[in-house]
């Protein structure tokens, strides 16, 4: 008995950490997809993209920044603006996927058999 439960808890663990790999894995990718998307539209041809970093700018110009640094450091917000939503666009597909997949399988707890009343209970 001793052997199977750590064989159980071995498989259980294995299987753990291979989903948590799978859905890390999941994530990055999707996020990834989507900083490109989303960064397509951050251009100079833009006009909202345009004005937004000029905004920025501005902003960082008034509290002290000379213009070539503000300019970076505009960039960098707006780069930064497009990296968080890509995450979280990734996130909402990944739970997307989990429930779908959590809904997939309800439909499984059916087939599963109950426990036999009255059994011998077995202490270690």
């Amino acid at each position: 008995m001793g052997n199977a439960t750590s064989i159980f808890n071995l498989m259980r663990n294995i299987g753990a950490s291979v989903g948590i790999a799978m859905v890390e894995t999941m994530q990055v990718r999707k996020s990834q997809l989507h900083i490109n998307i989303l960064g397509e539209h951050v251009n100079p041809a833009n006009p909202l993209a345009r004005q937004t970093v000029d905004g920025m700018r501005g902003l960082f110009m008034s509290q002290g920044k000379d213009a070539a640094t503000a300019t970076r450091q505009a960039y960098g917000a707006v780069w930064g603006m497009v990296q968080q939503q890509g995450a979280m666009l990734a996130y909402n597909g990944v739970f997307r996927f989990l429930a779908l997949t959590f809904m997939a399988m309800l439909p499984l707890l059916f087939l599963m058999r109950n426990p036999k009343k009255g059994g011998a209970v077995m202490a270690h």
